[in-house]
Order: structure tokens, then C-alpha cells, then sequence
């Protein structure tokens, strides 16, 4: 199906996430921080990243002009989590026209099964 990378700096959230989008036929790709997500992200071109929004040395909107930026990943869709934010305020600092979403953690599982398959779905064609 989709290459999805998540960039989070939870151990546990990752593997939580991952196991989920395994489940649902897709190809995962992680990494711990934002470095190595922009790494990963240029090798492996993703259709879609799922990033925290705080993580250590970065924010979530530096981290969503570094990757809008980078033309491997200048139109990816980007579907921000976290549990220590506003979300009006993230979708105010990350709204573009690329369908990059806000879901708030702990998130439902069917809100974020839905959020997924409604990102990829509506991804720009290259």
C-alpha cells in the first residue's frame, strides 16, 4: 500500500503506530529524531509521515518548513500528533495545501485508521 514514516521520539509510540499501519497493509519506516527523519524521509520517499510535535531540539512547525523545504517531501501529507498542545494553534502554524492534519494523543484508534486513510486518499499526484 503506503510508505509511511513516523518520527517520534517514544519508543513505544512508535511501535504502537507501527504495529497498527502493518496491520493495514502499509510500510513503515521510523526514526528518533528530526535528523533522522529528514534522512529517512529522502531515502525512502514516504506518501505519508506522522511526526510529533515536540520532541526534543525541534519544534513541530521548524520541523514542518524543514521538511516542506526539502523537495522529497515538499507535497508529503504530514499528520502531527501530540498530547502537550493547542490544537488550533498547530493548525494554524502547519496549514497548507498539502492535507497535513492535528490529532491529539491518545488518540482513538478509529480517528487516527480514518485520518490516514483520508490523508492518503487525498494525496497530491506527482
Amino acid at each position: 500500500m503506503a510508505r509511511v514514516l513516523i518520527v517520534d521520539d517514544d519508543l513505544s509510540i512508535i511501535e504502537i503506530l507501527t504495529e497498527i499501519l502493518k496491520v493495514e497493509g502499509h510500510e513503515v519506516f521510523s526514526a528518533v529524531n528530526p535528523a533522522e527523519g529528514m534522512q529517512t524521509a529522502r531515502k525512502v520517499k514516504p506518501d505519508l509521515m506522522i511526526l510529533d510535535y515536540h520532541m526534543p531540539g525541534d519544534t513541530g512547525s521548524h520541523l514542518f518548513e524543514s521538511f516542506r523545504r526539502n523537495n522529497a517531501t515538499k507535497t508529503t501529507p504530514i499528520l502531527f500528533m501530540s498530547g502537550e498542545a493547542d490544537p488550533a494553534q498547530i493548525m494554524a502554524e502547519i496549514s497548507d495545501s498539502t492535507g497535513s492534519r492535528f490529532l491529539p494523543k491518545p488518540v482513538p484508534l478509529e480517528d487516527f485508521r480514518r485520518a490516514i486513510r483520508e490523508m492518503l486518499a487525498e494525496k497530491p499526484k506527482e
